[in-house]
């Protein structure tokens, strides 16, 4: 791809306007309003959203052509948008920059240019309705009230999982957090949540309440049995009021067995929802890149995007039934994150850790920072700065590894092993 255009898009910002969706809109307009051209699920969460859309991603893809977005990416710009099985080309991406620059820069002018997350998102509605797609699983950005994502009317809303993060931009309680990903729910229209904790719960209904739209928690929408939790996935069967499915599903980690029972609970809860045989051949389909992978068997070197402590708690809990050695932690943290409770939480998988730098250049926190913190917590801390050197180090230990702490850090790794970035088999 053109660096250019992809430079060009990442540089836009637009400073001193309060975020709200009036821009977004208008940019949408624009291009024809594509995301009112095909069926939609949205998805919001703290953690889970992103392998929660994957998974009903490849559950509708078996009966139409179906769109996915979500973001970051791990290695390039295109992962973030999916139709079918192909991710959108880099002709797609110049083409829609460069037809629609001309628009950006005469809202720029008035400070009303959509972002890069706004452009990004109307390039994905416009690629899936160019593309035929009839559905689309769509991953909010952050938050979901003010979320560029938030123009669609879906036919189900779902929210996974909620925990701290973003306070400067959410609000600093689980309620004001909740607020924002409920954003999504709009009138009518059912929302699926897989949080437990009362606090949040209590916020959703609330909103839910207001909008006339039907809460349903997962927890009371299905039962399970048979649980196996391995390195290489797991298995479960899950009954429900319309029926029971044997799932098997090649994500690892025992927490994605509440992402399974959340997309499952989604799909049915669509007005043609799909049959039992597609439920389990999709999951099955399903593969979510930098989430708990085995990128090597001998030793065992996995790659874990968890950069908050809610997802930091979930890896250290599949893991220990999982590892049968303690593994060396190599982890890389941005600035934004709020990295002690992170790496408070990490300590309980090992006691050695290597601190790197994330690849993001603007927003990634410097290891020495982390140093002074990591000593308190950890029997062996030190730093390698260069990530693809600290890498090198850690794969050449002779024991398990485990690189974690950011998505950027993460998908460097997965650069440098050639991984397959396809969210399907």
């Amino acid at each position: 791809m053109d660096k250019r255009t992809l430079d060009y898009i990442y540089a836009l910002k637009r400073e001193g306007v309060k975020l709200d969706l009036d821009i977004v809109s208008e940019f949408s307009r624009v291009t024809g309003d594509s995301y009112s051209s095909f069926d939609s699920v949205h998805v919001a969460g703290t953690n889970g959203k992103g392998s929660t859309s994957c998974l009903i991603y490849n559950v509708l893809n078996l009966s139409a052509r179906t769109g996915l977005y979500t973001s970051p990416h791990l290695v390039k710009f295109n992962e973030r948008v999916v139709s079918g099985v192909e991710m959108i080309p880099d002709s797609y991406i110049e083409k829609f920059v460069n037809d629609h620059m001309g628009d950006i820069e005469k809202l720029k002018t008035n400070n009303r240019n959509p972002t890069f997350f706004e452009v990004t998102t109307v390039m994905a509605f416009d690629y899936f309705r160019d593309t035929g797609c009839k559905r689309a699983s769509i991953e909010v950005g952050l938050g979901g009230r003010l979320d560029a994502t938030n123009i669609l009317r879906p036919q189900v809303a779902v929210i996974t999982q909620i925990g701290y993060e973003h306070a400067n931009l959410l609000g600093g309680s689980l309620t004001s957090i909740a607020r924002e990903k409920g954003g999504i729910i709009k009138p009518g229209i059912p929302v699926v949540v897989g949080e437990r904790k009362p606090e949040p719960l209590k916020e959703l209904a609330r909103i839910a309440g207001l909008m006339g739209s039907k809460l349903i928690q997962v927890d009371r929408a299905c039962r399970t049995s048979n649980e196996e939790s391995t390195v290489q996935g797991n298995s479960v069967r899950v009954a429900t009021d319309r029926d029971t499915y044997d799932l098997r599903c090649s994500m690892p980690g025992k927490y994605q067995i509440r992402n399974l029972l959340t997309s499952v609970i989604a799909l049915e809860n669509l007005p043609d929802p799909p049959s039992r045989v597609e439920i389990e051949k999709g999951i099955e389909n399903s593969r979510w890149p930098g989430r708990l992978e085995l990128v090597r068997d001998d030793p065992p070197i996995i790659l874990d995007s968890a950069h908050n402590p809610p997802a930091a708690q979930a890896l250290v809990t599949s893991l220990k039934g999982l590892l049968r050695e303690e593994p060396i932690l190599m982890v890389g943290q941005l600035k934004d994150k709020d990295y002690f409770s992170f790496l408070n939480v990490i300590r309980h998988l090992s006691g050695r850790i290597v601190l790197t730098t994330p690849d993001e250049e603007d927003r990634a926190e410097d290891p020495y920072k982390l140093l002074p913190i990591c000593k308190g917590l950890f029997r062996e801390s030190s730093v390698i700065p260069d990530p693809v050197e600290a890498y090198e180090y850690v794969k050449n230990q002779g024991s398990a590894a485990v690189i974690t702490g950011s998505i950027y850090l993460v998908g460097l790794i997965k650069g440098l092993e050639n991984s397959s970035l396809n969210p399907f088999k």
